[in-house]
């Protein structure tokens, strides 16, 4: 192929990494870009059930963000941070548990409704062991491209199928590449949950080193940090073996860990903590 050719090829690849990297938080997940499984159906009781179980923590969680606001991170006056890990439940994410259970330590799990559905058990370990679940919508769409009814369905059918699964209702919601607008925003306050994003994203979906992923996240770390990782959506060998030296590296600085629904309950998050902006077009 003449050097001409292969230059061309080459910056072609490179905007492609560029662009994907700029959107932020996800990668693109295969299987919804080859074909979109279809969102099952959710009958009014449904999302009634997902919307309305809420007890004094429930409604605390949901009154914190402003009316078209989400959180980014806590208000910094304790030395805590949460970790949170999206797209799963999948085939990692027992290892997460796994080292999640030897460190003693508490995460979110933001998960995708279609992999709930195909992995029940694996959801229903996460919740026994005692950690948090939140709402990553159905198929992983980019909500900012869809109708405001497609991003109901996408986050309503989600949140039922975690009740149907758990019994129990979540009140987090994160936005597939931290992509969100005042109509997504609004989706989520009418299905009473507190949208989350993150300050600290270890890009572990680039499949970066072991090291690199530790390194992202203690360098960037603060009290109140939202930690942004991966358990599904393809390998997390290198992110699961990032998870004791991420803990050990922190505590050594004097932080502890919580979920992100206690993270901000027990320290709320101020003006300078909260946007109405896509984590996207922050990165």
């Amino acid at each position: 192929m003449p050097p001409a050719a292969l230059a061309i090829i080459a910056v072609v690849v490179v905007i492609g990494i560029i662009a994907l990297i700029a959107r932020g938080g996800d990668e693109p997940v295969a299987s919804v870009a080859a074909a979109e499984p279809v969102i099952p159906a959710i009958s009014e009781e449904d999302i009634a059930a997902a919307a309305e179980q809420l007890g004094p923590r429930d409604q605390e969680l949901v009154s914190i963000g402003e009316t078209g606001v989400s959180i980014n991170r806590a208000g910094g006056g304790r030395k805590y941070v949460a970790l949170t890990f999206d797209d799963g439940p999948g085939p990692d994410t027992p290892a997460v548990l796994a080292e999640l259970k030897k460190l003693d330590v508490p995460a979110t799990f933001f998960v995708i409704g279609r992999n709930v559905k195909e992995n029940p058990q694996v959801l229903n370990q996460v919740v026994a062991a005692g950690h948090e679940v939140g709402v990553h919508t159905w198929n992983h769409p980019d909500l900012t491209t869809l109708t405001p009814k497609e991003q109901e369905s996408e986050i309503a059918s989600t949140a039922g199928e975690i009740v149907a699964v758990t019994g129990m209702a979540s009140r987090l919601f994160r936005a597939p590449y931290g992509s969100v607008n005042p109509a997504v925003l609004k989706r989520a306050e009418d299905a009473k949950l507190l949208s989350v994003l993150w300050d600290v994203d270890t890009v572990d979906w680039t499949r970066p080193s072991t090291e690199q992923i530790v390194q992202t996240a203690v360098a960037n770390a603060g009290p109140g940090s939202i930690i942004l990782m991966h358990d599904g959506g393809g390998n997390r060998a290198s992110t699961v073996a990032a998870i004791p030296k991420i803990v050990s590296q922190l505590r050594a600085k004097g932080y502890e860990f919580a979920t992100v629904g206690d993270l901000v309950i027990s320290d709320p998050p101020g003006s300078d903590d909260m946007s109405s902006d896509s984590r996207s077009t922050q990165q």
